[in-house]
């Protein structure tokens, strides 16, 4: 598992490196063609990790609850996104992970509720270090669609 935090980790770091320069209305900016937003995008990393380890092991969330429904799976941005929460999820991107690696250490996960993946049939998670390789897979996906964002703000 730590090879795998370590590849979540890099991947977050160069999310937040692609982002740095820009201001808040770049952040809450969506580009024609797309239903979503940079700052959507982290919020959403975020959210989908404590949703596949924390919620499916029936642990409480490690970021504030009321965040969960605006950036889990299906949503979009509902109105401008405010400068002190972008600045909140850019922090949980990389607090969670080190905060999911000291709860695996305590076995904090083992009461994991098995799901199956929407976005690749057939694939399901049966334990949280599923979960986890699947974050992989999930963060680079966003941090693609970020690339492809950032070329229009």
């Amino acid at each position: 598992m730590k090879k795998t935090i370590e590849v979540i980790t890099a991947s977050r770091k160069a999310l937040l490196s692609l982002v740095e320069d820009l201001n808040t209305e770049q952040m809450n900016k969506i580009p024609t063609g797309f239903n979503n937003n940079l700052a959507w995008q982290i919020g959403h990393m975020v959210v989908s990790q404590q949703i596949l380890c924390y919620k499916l092991s029936n642990n409480a969330f490690v970021i504030d609850p009321t965040l969960i429904d605006k950036y889990k799976n299906g949503s979009k941005p509902e109105s401008f996104i405010s400068a002190e929460e972008i600045a909140q999820m850019k922090a949980y991107l990389l607090t969670n992970i080190v905060q999911l690696e000291e709860d695996l250490a305590t076995d904090k996960f083992v009461n994991y509720t098995p799901y199956s993946v929407s976005t690749y049939k057939g694939y399901r998670l049966e334990k949280v270090e599923d979960a986890i390789k699947f974050l992989v897979s999930h963060d680079g996906l966003h941090y693609g669609c970020s690339l492809m964002i950032k070329k229009f703000v």
